[in-house]
């Protein structure tokens, strides 16, 4: 049988109302134009759905690349400011250098062999450094018996990073510590302050003169020290007490033994402070100023030096001495 035909009529007056118009529509078209309305419409909301996704993921994507930029320039002005801080190291290590070169000048040290080390491998680490220090020790420790004046190191290598750098000096500034450290014992038993703790002048100094009791040349084997009686006197230096003594000429007094062959007296006491064995630092009291013993015309310490068992000018070890001189440390 044929499929039957359905169909929709519409009928409308016209505007004279003399007649009806009539329009007749298959069922199956309005259905067809419907659904693609429908499509349509669907479309729509779907494109628009979606163009608000992708305006939103936009927006995200502007902001992200606006923080990214903003990472990028803060990155690089860090970068700047490294590089300058590198630079800035860079000369900071070679005025460091420059003044271990002139430590290590005045100590009469070999330079270090700076010049001679490897760029560091990448991810490689530098073990403690080897230090470049001499065994001799100190020949010329009063001021003035070695010069302070350094030749100007050639700078750091091209080749060696800033790390590897300042890991080499830290190595050689670890090891020059470790050496003046040693030597610090020997520089604490040089007799260098004034054995007077106090108002006081030199009233006759070491060398030749005229005696005080007969006038005739003599020899004299230390510095007279005057000033108040009671003035506290001190030790030079770092010491043993060797001695407490009461001799007839120089009086009550005493002598300290400073190691390596060096041994200071003082004489005409009015009271001694330590006893015989005891251990002193440099500037601790150990008497009174006094006049006592047959050899003293009135208060004043009678100080003297010694070195290897031979009377010297104890000038040569003060550090506020008036005139110039060389003192000689023995190991």
């Amino acid at each position: 049988m044929p499929q039957e035909r359905r169909t929709l009529t519409v009928t409308w007056q016209d505007a004279e109302g003399t007649g009806l118009n009539r329009l007749t529509v298959r069922l199956r078209w309005l259905q067809i134009g419907a659904g693609a309305v429908l499509a349509a419409l669907l479309g729509t909301v779907v494109l628009g759905a979606v163009a608000q996704r992708l305006q939103r993921e936009s927006a995200a994507l502007y902001t992200r690349q606006r923080a990214v930029e903003s990472e990028r320039n803060q990155l690089a002005r860090q970068l700047d400011e490294a590089q300058a801080e590198m630079e800035q190291a860079r000369d900071s290590l070679v005025q460091v250098r420059t003044e271990e070169a002139k430590i290590r000048s005045w100590l009469g040290l070999e330079a270090s062999p700076r010049e001679e080390l490897p760029p560091v491998p990448p991810g490689e680490d530098i073990a403690g450094g080897k230090g470049s220090l001499g065994d001799e020790g100190l020949e010329a420790v009063s001021p003035g018996a070695r010069s302070a004046e350094a030749e100007e190191p050639s700078g750091l290598p091209s080749d060696l990073g800033l790390v590897a750098a300042s890991r080499s000096l830290a190595a050689d500034l670890a090891d020059l510590a470790v050496y003046v450290e040693k030597q610090k014992e020997g520089w604490d038993a040089i007799p260098a302050i004034s054995p007077v703790d106090g108002e006081h002048w030199v009233s006759s100094a070491f060398g030749w003169r005229a005696s005080p009791f007969t006038g005739a040349r003599e020899f004299h084997n230390g510095l007279d020290m005057a000033g108040r009686k009671g003035t506290p006197v001190v030790a030079a230096a770092n010491g043993r007490v060797d001695q407490v003594f009461d001799d007839s000429a120089l009086g009550q007094g005493l002598s300290i033994d400073h190691g390596n062959g060096i041994r200071t007296i003082y004489g005409h006491l009015e009271k001694v402070l330590v006893r015989s064995g005891e251990r002193l630092s440099r500037g601790e009291p150990v008497g009174l100023m006094g006049s006592t013993g047959s050899r003293s015309t009135g208060p004043h310490l009678h100080y003297a030096v010694k070195v290897d068992g031979q009377y010297v000018n104890p000038r040569n070890y003060l550090l506020d001495r008036t005139q110039p001189g060389t003192a000689v440390a023995r190991k």
